[in-house]
């Protein structure tokens, strides 16, 4: 059971980190797509969405892990 659960813990972790890279390339996207719209609306709007988004993609991810952790203190695992 533990070696199970150190898996577990090692591929969140890892996961984790993916997401936490992903999300600062998309925030850094939309940051450039906002600060290259010379004044369109509509550009300015799709980099204020991806960076929204990256936002609530990395809180998702970060509630993932706060989710399994409750979910092995809840089976003993911890």
């Amino acid at each position: 059971m533990e070696q199970i659960n150190a898996l577990f813990t090692n591929l969140l972790n890892i996961g984790i980190g993916v997401a936490a890279a992903v999300a600062a390339f998309f925030v850094m996207w939309g940051a450039f797509l906002y600060m290259s719209a010379a004044g369109s609306p509509r550009q300015m709007e799709a980099g204020k969405t991806a960076i929204v988004n990256a936002l609530a993609g990395l809180a998702i991810v970060l509630l993932a892990r706060v989710i399994a952790g409750m979910v092995q203190s809840a089976m003993g695992a911890a």
